[in-house]
């Protein structure tokens, strides 16, 4: 498993504890040059590296109520239905005629 290369301050107190094997050696392939800016007994430590940092996603839900009105209108039609009802109304007239009738006559 890939050791991470994050160091905190206790991480980094204990490693310049550590003894860095072929460091204070020259005769382990020291250039001459990291001989002399060094003394021979110091423990060689590197500047801690800088890691990417590593991206948590934290997904959250967050709920909200949106309230619609909704207007409803009532229209009421009223249907006025009208039946038509025929009764007879009897009447009667009355009319006389008159005639007259003329018998012949004896004289003219």
């Amino acid at each position: 498993m890939k050791m991470n290369r994050c160091m905190d301050a206790n991480m980094y107190k204990e490693a310049q504890e550590m003894p860095v094997y072929g460091m204070d050696m020259p005769e382990a392939g020291m250039s001459p040059r990291m001989g002399a800016c060094c003394p021979q007994s110091q423990v060689m430590m590197c500047p801690p590296i800088m890691e990417c940092p590593q991206v948590q996603c934290c997904h959250r839900v967050i709920n909200y109520e949106v309230p619609h009105i909704i207007p409803c209108h009532t229209k009421v039609v009223n249907h006025h239905i009208y039946k038509h009802t025929y009764q007879p109304c009897y009447s009667y007239s009355e009319e006389d005629e008159t005639s007259e009738v003329y018998e012949p006559r004896c004289c003219k």
